[in-house]
């Protein structure tokens, strides 16, 4: 199925996509490519990156995450799961979410670069995740694959224990 053509910016997929499959509300997200990802954000926010910090994650797995967290592509929102898919990773510290911060506002291109409010959202995505995933590592949950694309959305959020009201 091929990608929306909507702007980046118009897109929100909300938290009332519960009876979509997670492919259906995927469908409708604009298309973003690998290689428009800046090298120094793949560098920490890459799984293949020997300098990933933990919960880095695919593309592909992190798009599953904004549907299943009801979350846009504005940079909160970025950062409200960037933030969730650190917090539930099991190797997870302070150390680690202190560098997050400060490379994400000073090292991240103009146009990425984490302020204030984002880093607030972040935050907030880290202590969700450690507060409702119980260990659970998103990022290595492969939601880009069968069976999670033709599930329901909100049988998905059941399963991992996501309550709307909290996101």
């Amino acid at each position: 199925m091929g990608r929306a053509l909507l702007e980046w910016d118009e897109w929100q997929p909300g938290l009332d996509t519960d009876d979509m499959t997670l492919a259906e509300v995927l469908a409708t997200m604009p298309a973003a490519y690998a290689d428009d990802v800046p090298d120094v954000i793949k560098m920490y926010e890459n799984p293949e990156s020997p300098d990933a910090l933990p919960g880095a994650i695919s593309l592909e797995r992190l798009d599953c995450l904004h549907v299943l967290l009801g979350r846009g592509l504005h940079v909160q929102d970025e950062a409200f799961i960037i933030g969730a898919t650190m917090g539930a990773a099991s190797d997870i510290n302070d150390d680690h979410v202190e560098t997050f911060i400060r490379v994400s506002t000073t090292e991240y291109p103009k146009h990425r670069r984490f302020e204030e409010a984002h880093i607030a959202s972040y935050r907030l995505g880290v202590g969700y995740a450690q507060d409702n995933m119980n260990g659970f590592d998103l990022h290595l949950t492969a939601f880009e694959e069968e069976p999670w694309q033709s599930m329901l959305v909100g049988d998905i959020r059941r399963k991992l224990g996501l309550a709307k009201e909290e996101m």
